[in-house]
């Protein structure tokens, strides 16, 4: 006699403004069991998912890409859900207004309270964090609305270097990083619910990635300037011309023309950083960028970004990227070159 199943019922939230990109990749991969088991048998004959899309108000969704959903379900028609992605968002002007989906985040914490797996991609985080359900806990998002979560959300500790960040007494809160790192979040899910095997052959079919190595090196320093102390914008922008001087920290005292302690105190109230770390973030997120770019030797991009010692910026680039910088360039080469290699 067969054995007996019920399928995981999985909905993913839709908002005018959700990464439509985000929101079909994960409907497809979630529901590609059963259709590619011709392909490997770890997929089984059995959806292990039963999936489908809700939004706050349901039928057709017009989308801020101009693409219109057609296939939502009111919050009111679902009862119950095992689990809940909330995908990415775009974050108009990057700042999050919280407020406009009450209904929405009501849902999201009445399903949590009747047992549902709360889950983001990305900036999907910033609705989830409304419910209040991540406050005293770790999450993760992509790196560019960080000073808008953190703004919105200030109980909540972000780890913009994980990839994945799972929280909650029956770790039922998992979120992912960067825009791409819903292949992690999709393929996380799988491995556990269904089997490794599975989540394995899955990737291979649609060349999903394990982003293994974090999310540093598609991260971007974005300095806080809008804080009101002039005398430090006045050292931020120094700092920003001038990435090759020897002894940065003693010339921003210089240019501010305040005592040592009461600049690096002040320094630090303003910006988040010690200025020496300040200093190491712009010149890391510097050399990132010649990497990227140009072909120039790492020994000269050290150079021009302040480390006359090639030894100690490959050292700090690791510590702080995650990888070498000749990984870094080699993970952010060009397609077309790849194309023509």
């Amino acid at each position: 006699m067969e054995e007996q199943y019920r399928a995981k019922h999985v909905s993913l939230v839709a908002t005018p403004d959700v990464i439509a990109g985000t929101l079909v990749g994960l409907y497809d991969v979630f529901n590609c069991f059963g259709a590619l088991a011709w392909f490997d048998e770890s997929l089984g004959r059995h959806p292990p998912f039963d999936v489908d899309i809700v939004a706050q108000d349901g039928a057709t969704l017009c989308l801020n890409s101009g693409l219109a959903l057609s296939s939502a379900r009111r919050l009111s028609d679902v009862a119950h859900t095992d689990l809940i992605i909330v995908p990415s968002t775009m974050v108009a002007g990057g700042e999050w207004q919280t407020g406009r989906y009450p209904d929405l985040v009501g849902w999201l914490a009445e399903m949590h309270a009747a047992g549902a797996e709360l889950c983001s991609a990305c900036s999907g985080a910033l609705l989830m964090a409304e419910t209040g359900l991540l406050d005293g806990r770790t999450a993760t998002m992509h790196w560019a609305y960080a000073e808008t979560f953190r703004r919105n959300f200030p109980a909540v500790t972000l780890r913009l270097d994980r990839t994945l960040v799972t929280e909650g007494e029956r770790n039922e809160f998992v979120m992912s990083g960067t825009a791409s790192s819903w292949h992690d979040l999709a393929l996380y899910l799988i491995g556990r619910d269904v089997g490794t095997a599975t989540a394995q052959a899955v990737a291979k079919f649609f060349a999903l990635d394990f982003h293994m190595d974090g999310m540093a090196p598609y991260s971007v320093f974005v300095p806080r300037l809008e804080h009101g102390d002039a005398v430090v914008q006045r050292a931020q922008r120094w700092a920003a011309d001038n990435l090759d001087c020897t002894s940065p920290v003693d010339e921003m005292v210089n240019q501010c023309g305040i005592p040592e302690r009461s600049f690096k105190r002040r320094f630090r109230k303003a910006t988040g950083y010690a200025p020496i770390q300040y200093v190491q973030e712009l010149r890391i997120d510097e050399a990132k960028r010649l990497l990227e770019r140009t072909k120039r030797p790492v020994d000269e991009i050290a150079l021009e970004v302040g480390y006359g010692n090639p030894a100690f910026f490959r050292r700090l680039f690791q510590r702080k990227v995650g990888i070498t910088p000749a990984a870094h360039r080699r993970k952010f080469n060009a397609p077309a070159d790849q194309a023509h290699a």
